[in-house]
């Protein structure tokens, strides 16, 4: 089995083919009267070809495609570079495909064009870069096209070979046979190369560093002319991991652990899913408090938090319960202390008097009452001097 390649070297090659781009781009002066081609993706696209010019006012010209993919647009009077847009209708909606022309010659509008038409655009949407064609960014978006295609025929430069392709413009009946053999998509920034037959990666990387992909050798086809493996059975039920986290992008994701039948390739799981997220809360660090409670019959005593920090902060370990000795009350003898304090001066003559009344003559003095001693009697004191029998 031939192991996995990487180019590392795929990124000088770019910086010269980018040179070379940039000394023959020419004045770009009108050299025919039409650009044709195939638009294709899994197979002909039945659609609409789109193309804007690079003149000082952009003018536009529409065809439909025929029903093998083929169409013609007439040029004359027109500027290059092109951009050409192909859309169509799919069962998922509208899809589209972009191209660049840097002459007058003929161009098919298919997945690799796409994927240089994109890694030209940069950060910009492809749909809106041929929107917003004009004369200097339609000669950069050439330029940067051309070299993304001679970077993406060094990392797939064996596939290239098999099937005959030196330069993907030119060669484009070679291209047409790869791509019958193999799926190129773009997917959240990865250029993906697929074997349509075994469903095999063949080449997968990053679109803004394809040098740093890994081509798979062993998963290319056979080449043009040879007779496929028959094909295998869709997957029609999964077995998944639980959902991960939900991420800040609002998705979170889950991987299929077991599909069926038996054999099966390919099919639609459902790996990604819309999700709310929340970001994760500070945990509390630090805490102030009230003071400890009075300790209960089970040996403990709590308090309450005041404060904690840092601000918008939950949870942490706040200490609020710890252990102490309960003591219980002692009870307080009320007719001892009414004998003590009260009996010498009012015999029995104070008995069923109010707690209030009590407090009163003491804090008002009548009958001496005022004295030191009467005056250091606690409320609980002087409630059992009223009680007492």
């Amino acid at each position: 089995m031939m192991m996995p390649k990487r180019y590392p070297g795929v990124v000088g090659l770019s910086a010269v083919a980018l040179g070379l781009v940039l000394a023959a781009c020419g004045t770009g002066e009108v050299s025919g009267s039409a650009v044709t081609g195939v638009a294709q993706t899994d197979g002909p696209i039945t659609g609409t070809v789109s193309l804007n010019d690079s003149s000082a006012s952009m003018q536009s010209r529409t065809v439909s495609t025929r029903s093998d993919g083929t169409f013609s647009i007439d040029v004359a009077d027109l500027t290059p570079p092109y951009l050409l847009k192909v859309e169509w209708q799919a069962p998922a909606g509208t899809q589209q495909l972009f191209a660049v022309s840097e002459g007058n010659a003929n161009l098919d509008v298919n997945p690799i064009s796409d994927v240089a038409f994109d890694g030209a655009a940069g950060e910009r949407e492809p749909a809106e870069v041929f929107r917003a064609s004009s004369s200097d960014d339609n000669r950069r978006t050439a330029t940067r096209a051309r070299a993304l295609l001679a970077t993406l025929s060094t990392v797939l430069a064996p596939l290239f070979e098999r099937y005959g392709i030196t330069d993907p413009r030119t060669d484009r009946a070679a291209v047409r046979a790869l791509l019958e053999d193999v799926r190129v998509r773009k997917d959240d920034g990865q250029v993906i190369v697929t074997n349509r037959a075994t469903g095999g990666v063949i080449f997968t990387g990053p679109r803004s560093d394809l040098s740093q992909g890994t081509f798979t050798a062993a998963n290319m086809p056979d080449g043009p002319g040879t007779t496929p493996p028959p094909t295998p059975t869709t997957c029609s039920s999964f077995a998944y991991a639980a959902w991960g986290a939900c991420q800040s992008s609002n998705t979170q994701s889950r991987s299929v652990l077991t599909s069926s039948p038996s054999g099966c390739t390919g099919g639609s799981p459902v790996t990604t899913q819309a999700c709310t997220y929340v970001p994760p809360a500070t945990t509390c660090s630090s805490f102030t408090y009230a003071a400890w409670g009075a300790c209960q019959s089970s040996n403990t005593q709590s308090r309450s938090v005041l404060t904690t920090s840092p601000s918008g902060c939950t949870g942490g370990s706040p200490t609020t319960m710890q252990a102490c000795t309960y003591v219980p009350p002692v009870a307080i003898d009320g007719a001892a202390l009414y004998q003590q304090y009260c009996s010498g001066c009012h015999g029995n003559g104070m008995k069923g008097s109010s707690a209030s009344s009590i407090q009163s003559a003491i804090n008002a003095n009548r009958g001496g009452m005022g004295s030191t001693a009467l005056r250091a009697l606690t409320p609980a004191q002087i409630a059992a001097i009223a009680a007492a029998p």
